[in-house]
């Protein structure tokens, strides 16, 4: 698993879409093929989400794909305190892998929270805007944030110093 500079947004199929490693290794290069192009499916859905457009009915019917499949296998299993939902019954490896990033984007893509999915104004990752106000604009303050307050500076000081000639 490669390590990101950018932190982690605390939805699975966020980091996914912007490029983290699923939770479990792929060696197979089909399955990578096949991981890949389920990674631009998840990330098209949701970039046009963030950016007011709307799924695609065919980007929709790909994920609708993977949810069933995943269904039937979906149920309460024991957790520290309680029960709680996860994957049961034999499967092939890669389906139990993209089920639960499937699973996450159809919670967010359903859930009350949607409006909260945005593209960085830095980068053009996706994040989940967690703050009170819904007004965070970058993925990372340290990072893309401070690069925009920083040119935002420069301007503003270029426009206020006296030019020497």
């Amino acid at each position: 698993m490669t390590q990101s500079t950018q932190p982690i947004s605390g939805i699975p199929c966020i980091d996914f879409a912007n490029g983290a490693d699923l939770a479990e290794p792929v060696d197979n290069l089909v399955e990578r093929r096949a991981v890949a192009r389920f990674r631009a499916l998840v990330h098209r859905i949701l970039r046009a989400e963030a950016e007011g457009a709307g799924a695609s009915e065919r980007d929709l019917a790909g994920l609708n794909r993977i949810l069933s499949q995943g269904q039937n296998h979906r149920g309460v299993l024991p957790a520290v305190r309680g029960y709680g939902w996860g994957w049961i019954g034999p499967a092939k490896d890669l389906d139990r892998i993209l089920w639960p990033v499937a699973w996450s984007a159809a919670s967010l893509l359903t859930g009350p929270d949607l409006m909260r999915l945005k593209c960085c104004d830095g980068c053009g990752r996706l994040f989940f805007d967690a703050s009170r106000n819904r007004s965070r604009r970058w993925c990372d303050m340290q990072g893309c944030g401070n690069r925009a307050k920083v040119a935002r500076h420069r301007v503003a000081a270029g426009a206020r110093s006296p030019s020497i000639e």
